[in-house]
Order: C-alpha cells, then structure tokens, then sequence
C-alpha cells in the first residue's frame, strides 16, 4: 500500500523568509500547491505546483555547484577516485545545456520535475552574455573550490570523522522540527566543523539565524555545546573563507526569534495539530511590484503583471 504524504507543519529559515516576504507566498508555497503532483489534481492547484518548482539563474547555479561538492565529498568517504576538474566542469556545464534546453522547451509542464527556469516561464529577455555569465559563474565557483585549502583539508580526515555531506537535517524546538541543510560536517577530537558553501557574489548576507540554527541541530544531533562548534562559511566565487564561533546566549536569543515566528505562522492555521491553513484569501498579498515580479506564483497571483 502507497504510504499517504501528509503536510505537516515545520519551521526553516527559507520558510520565515518568504513568510515574512509576502504571507500569500507562503501559502502558495507550502500549501496551496499541496497534490498538485496527482493527475486528476484541478487544473490552478497543478499550475501552483509546477511554479513552486520553478528556480532563477542564480539559485540554479548554486544547485549545481553544491551537487558537484556533494558528488566528490562523497567519494572521498567512499574511497572512490575524484574526476579532474576538467571533467567536472566539462559534465556539469554539458549537464546545464540539456537543462536549459528543456526549460526553454517548457517540458517542465509536463514534467514538473525536470529543470524550470523562472526566465523562461515569465520570458524574461535575457542576453547571450546573461545566461554565459552563469555558466561562467559555476566553472569559477568549481575551480576554486577544487584548488583550495579547503578542499585539500577535507580530502584527509578518515572516514570515521565525517558526519555529514549535503544532508537535509532537522532538530526540534518545543516539539516543532525545524529543518535545515548541512553541506558538510567533520568531527576533529572534541570540536565539529561545520562547512557551508555559498555560490553568490555578496558577502553582506546576516548569517546569524543560519549559523544559530547549526548549532541547535549539532547539539541535539552530536551533544555538543555551541563553544566545541566551529562554523567555516567559504564564498566559492570569491575563493573567501569565514570562521564563526556561536555563544550560549546567540542561540538563546535565536531561540525566541524562531518561536516568535512560529507563532505568527501558526495563528494562520485552524488547527495547529492537523496543520490545516484558513482561506487563501486571509494570507495577506503584498502589494509591491518589486516583491510581486520575483514571485513564483505570479501568474496564479498577479494575473495583470
């Protein structure tokens, strides 16, 4: 018998973000698209489905890459031999063409599961250049990512000391999961090392919810204190690296912040338990083009745009 999905409620940081962005996003985006998959689904919830799974240039970009570092890190652990990186690149931007093609070609609407660009839904006009620079980006991101320190540390811990590689995680605060994604996690004597890729061009991002929520997931995951934690933030563009250390009372006052944003996200259910939204109509829509023109759900949203 087919095990039923059931939309249950959890809490990340991606989730607060669009929350806080524009709450009738969120429901589109958790659940207003909820079935969609099914083929006798209606014919709106299907549309909301299929736009979910749309992603821009730059988020594709970074799939790739983190999937590349997976891939390899992967290996090592295994004991399997790493290509060049001469045919990682080679097969990831052979990779990218055959998914641009059949995005451009729109074959997600069949089949929602292959790549959906947010540029070719929407049409957006985008030069040749445009589209080389991201091809561009991800050959740069993998270069220097291969040629680092990094790279040439981790390929020397054994294997009993890896704990994770591109995992998706999750921990519980007050019996809420909360769910995140570690792209790396070495265990070195009493310390754990967290790493976290990051594929964009600005270094101005606040990291503090991200690196707090490190430490609640390696506390309850590994039982280890904050101090014993060793966050390493490396901008693979840039070739960049950042150490963070997290406090007791950082993840105290992370802590509030995300059971404030529960709270909010709850008062919009019926039932907390069943995890069952009120009407459409009462998650407030944002009315700012700027927000609306990068939305996923704009066709199901805001027709007239």
């Amino acid at each position: 018998m087919m095990t039923e999905f059931k939309n249950e409620f959890s809490w990340s940081k991606t989730r607060d973000e669009v929350f806080k962005t524009c709450p009738r996003q969120y429901w589109f985006a958790n659940y207003g698209y909820w079935n969609g998959w099914l083929e006798n689904a209606p014919k709106r919830t299907r549309q909301i489905y299929i736009l979910k799974n749309l992603k821009n240039r730059f988020v594709w970009v970074g799939e790739r890459v983190h999937e590349c570092i997976q891939r390899s890190l992967n290996n090592i652990r295994r004991g399997i031999k790493v290509l060049s990186v001469d045919e990682i690149v080679t097969i990831t931007l052979d990779q990218m063409r055959a998914e641009f093609r059949s995005s451009k070609s729109k074959n997600y609407r069949k089949n929602p599961k292959s790549c959906a660009l947010f540029e070719h839904e929407y049409d957006t006009e985008l030069t040749d250049d445009q589209w080389k620079e991201a091809a561009n980006n991800v050959e740069t991101c993998l270069r220097n990512f291969y040629a680092s320190d990094i790279y040439d540390g981790l390929k020397s811990h054994p294997k009993d000391q890896w704990l994770e590689v591109e995992d998706s995680s999750s921990f519980h605060l007050d019996n809420v999961r909360i769910n995140l994604a570690i792209d790396s996690a070495i265990r070195e004597s009493d310390d754990i090392y967290i790493y976290d890729w990051k594929t964009g061009k600005s270094l101005s991002e606040d990291l503090s919810i991200q690196l707090c929520c490190y430490a609640l997931c390696a506390m309850e995951k590994w039982h280890v204190r904050p101090e014993s934690l060793r966050i390493i933030e490396y901008n693979l563009f840039f070739g960049k690296s950042n150490w963070f250390s997290i406090t007791d009372g950082e993840v105290e006052n992370i802590k509030g912040y995300i059971r404030g944003s529960i709270k909010d996200m709850q008062s919009l259910l019926t039932g907390i338990g069943s995890n069952i939204p009120v009407e459409e109509e009462r998650f407030s829509k944002v009315e700012d083009e700027r927000v609306s023109l990068r939305c996923n759900f704009r066709k199901v949203c805001r027709e007239s745009l």
